[in-house]
């Protein structure tokens, strides 16, 4: 077993103050600290390994049961965690039960106070007070009644990587942060993922010599214990500050991590389990206060939004053009922003207000921005301290936000901001005789902290800036889209007229083929075999061709029907459908030459409807069903109807090449055909007129298709009353 065992040696990520177990899932033992084994009689090599109903018994006796009973609750996810108090050799302590990443973590620590005096969670009251003002001075003054510690103060992490003390709490003589701001290096991203994982972090001494802990071979993450040691930068930094005891809590907002208030003592303190896990309330409540009173302000900005977007619009419609409301607006879009100066760019043309760049630099920056960056909205508070070396002389802004209008990248909306000197900490070690060089501290090395200007910055671009942005961007969209409609408005009935004009000529030239061809046909083979037939079947064949004959008459006047009432509707009349239906399949048989094509007919019903245009809509899908099931062995198309509540749907159904899903959305658009059906003859344009005509008669088409099993459509024909009795015989 001992060649099985890892020990991680005197710095190692456990503190002292308390004992960890863990376990996997079979309660198995996989790891335990030096403090936790000393409360056992076994040598390590016999407690890794071993089970905890095992194990457990042996240290605390009959309590053991209670411990192991809520272990299961945990271990099955009964309740996701467990705290209690127990008395175990004379003394009362906390212990907690934890399921984490399928490994169970039992920590304890001994019970500093019984409860918490009732005077003191009177003087918290006010804060969970609806009606309270919130305040991050009050809220330190609050933390501090009850931990009583040299400092509280709440440091904020800002966008920029830089960290703030927004307010603080310190009793007399005590050294003060309030405003200190800290280098990004102070607060690198992956602290960001360490500290939000639990309600609190508590360091009770900081030269208490951390107690070891053991593991076996299995994958397991002692940080995931309260006990886990403080990151050794912050560590340095608050051993160089003379700090020996400290609880950090997480500021979260909207489930982002927004910063930590945080409690130091400059003498070891311990703090009992109970008040921590108060002020973690307190810390949550006030955030959620805050979160509030955010969203209050951009309920409020939202007014101011209202107001300038009434004004705007206004503008929108007597000014001439898009810019010329927006270059009226300069002062206000200034303003709102909180920036120094605005700018407008439309392809070569500049408006400048404020604190702005010269001419020859505005057209550097338009140039730059078109190269670096696609986004519509671009912020950076850092631009002239990142980008500045990219331009011939130095910028007189430090700050820059941009609003690219449309995607020509030929209109844009700038915003600037004047640079704001900070003085920030660094941390680390320092190099050089000028200490601008900085890197990790590391165990041998000295630790140092200095005072750096930082210049080319300026104020960060918050949410509240974005928001305003995004409304002023659906402003100007909707003139745009409404200047554009105003221009199309002109020439829309021409196009509509085209458009129909367009449809009429494809209906002439695509659906008269069928009947042309049916009726050249005939004309050919009675040429060449009239003199040989009986009468009988010369008179069938003149009357195929007389009906074709009628159906050219009959779409050529449906087509001047249309185009003679395009603003009304047709006037619909109960359409009996089997024998046209049953006469149109047999004409698409002969006309695609698939003589084995098998029809399967169910119940016809007729339909409201116009004749003429029912018959040029089966006759399209019809056809189609067959010709592009005709390179099966046996194809096959079924056409049946049903009576709905409100509707007649007609279902054509066949098994051949199917539509690719992909195009199923356009299938209705003019000219389209699907890449499987390049060796059929066609257009594209059958299925664009079928949808066009079923319009016109208020009816629906749907089509569902599968490539290689064929293709179904159902069409839904509205019921204007019920049909004559004789018509519904079948």
């Amino acid at each position: 077993m001992k060649n099985n065992i890892k020990q991680i040696s005197t710095n190692s990520p456990i503190q002292e103050f308390g004992h960890l177990i863990i376990a996997d899932t079979n309660m198995k033992i996989v790891g335990i600290s030096e403090y936790a084994l000393n409360w056992a009689t076994d040598s390590i090599d016999k407690v890794i390994g071993n089970t905890l109903d095992v194990y457990l018994p042996k240290i605390f006796k009959k309590k053991s049961i209670s411990f192991l009973k809520i272990i299961r609750q945990v271990i099955s996810q009964k309740t996701p965690r467990q705290i209690i108090s127990k008395k175990v050799h004379k003394k009362r302590y906390y212990f907690k039960f934890t399921l984490r990443d399928n490994h169970l973590y039992i920590e304890w620590e001994e019970q500093l106070k019984k409860y918490i005096p009732t005077a003191q969670m009177n003087e918290l009251s006010f804060l969970f007070e609806s009606s309270y003002p919130h305040n991050w001075s009050f809220l330190c003054k609050a933390v501090n009644k009850l931990l009583h510690v040299d400092r509280v103060f709440i440091l904020r992490i800002q966008e920029s990587g830089y960290s703030k003390v927004l307010a603080e709490h310190a009793w007399k003589g005590i050294k003060k942060y309030h405003n200190k701001e800290f280098s990004e290096v102070f607060f690198p991203d992956n602290f960001s993922t360490i500290y939000p994982e639990e309600p609190y972090w508590y360091f009770p001494d900081l030269y208490k010599m951390n107690q070891k802990f053991y593991w076996s071979q299995e994958e397991i993450q002692p940080h995931y214990s309260k006990m886990f040691c403080l990151p050794k930068l912050h560590e340095d930094y608050l051993k160089k500050e003379d700090v020996r005891s400290v609880i950090f809590f997480p500021l979260m907002l909207n489930n982002d991590f927004w910063g930590l208030l945080v409690a130091q003592n400059d003498t070891p303190k311990r703090t009992d389990l109970q008040k921590r896990k108060l002020c973690s309330f307190v810390v949550q409540n006030a955030m959620n206060k805050y979160e509030n009173k955010i969203k209050q302000g951009l309920l409020d900005f939202k007014e101011q939004i209202l107001e300038f977007e009434t004004t705007l619009k206004e503008r929108l419609i007597t000014a001439k053009t898009v810019n010329c409301a927006i270059a009226l607006s300069m002062d206000e879009l200034k303003e709102m922003t909180n920036a120094d100066g605005f700018a407008i760019y439309n392809q070569g043309d500049v408006f400048l207000n404020g604190t702005c760049p010269t001419k020859k630099q505005f057209y550097e920056l338009i140039n730059y921005l078109q190269k670096i960056t696609d986004k519509t909205i671009f912020k950076d508070s850092n631009f002239r301290l990142r980008h500045g070396a990219n331009f011939s002389e130095k910028l007189p802004f430090a700050g820059l936000l941009s609003y690219a209008i449309g995607a020509e990248k030929d209109h844009y909306l700038l915003w600037f901001r004047k640079e704001t000197v900070l003085k920030v900490t660094q941390v680390g070690i320092k190099k050089g005789a000028n200490g601008d060089k900085e890197a990790s501290s590391t165990e041998n090395s000295i630790f140092h902290t200095w005072e750096k200007e930082v210049l080319d910055s300026a104020i960060p671009w918050d949410d509240q800036n974005i928001n305003f942005i995004e409304n002023l961007q659906r402003i100007i969209n909707e003139s745009i889209v409404s200047r554009n409609r105003e221009r199309e408005i002109t020439t829309e009935k021409l196009l509509s007229l085209n458009n129909e004009l367009e449809m009429f000529t494809f209906s002439l030239s695509h659906d008269l083929k069928n009947p042309l061809s049916i009726l050249k046909m005939g004309l050919q083979f009675l040429d060449a075999s009239c003199s040989k037939l009986p009468l009988e079947q010369r008179l069938r064949w003149y009357n195929n061709m007389m009906e074709s004959t009628k159906n050219i008459e009959d779409i050529i006047n449906n087509v001047i029907h249309l185009s003679q009432s395009r603003m009304t509707n047709i006037t619909k009349t109960p359409i009996p459908m089997s024998y046209t239906i049953q006469r149109i399949a047999n004409e698409a048989t002969m006309l695609h030459n698939v003589p084995n094509c098998s029809f399967n007919f169910g119940n016809l019903l007729p339909i409201w409807g116009e004749k003429s245009a029912l018959y040029q809509i089966f006759l399209n899908l019809i056809g189609n069903a067959v010709k592009y099931s005709s390179a099966e062995k046996t194809p096959k198309v079924t056409i049946t109807s049903f009576s709905e509540k409100e509707a007649i749907r007609y279902v054509i159904k066949d098994n051949g090449i199917g539509i690719p899903k992909e195009l199923l959305p356009n299938i209705f658009e003019m000219f389209s055909r699907a890449s499987n059906a390049n060796q059929f003859e066609g257009t594209g344009i059958g299925l664009s007129l079928v949808k066009r005509i079923m319009d016109r008669l208020g009816a629906e088409i749907n089509i569902s298709s599968q490539e290689n099993k064929g293709t179904e459509i159902n069409l839904y024909f509205p019921l204007v009353s019920d049909f004559p009795l004789s018509m519904l015989e079948r």
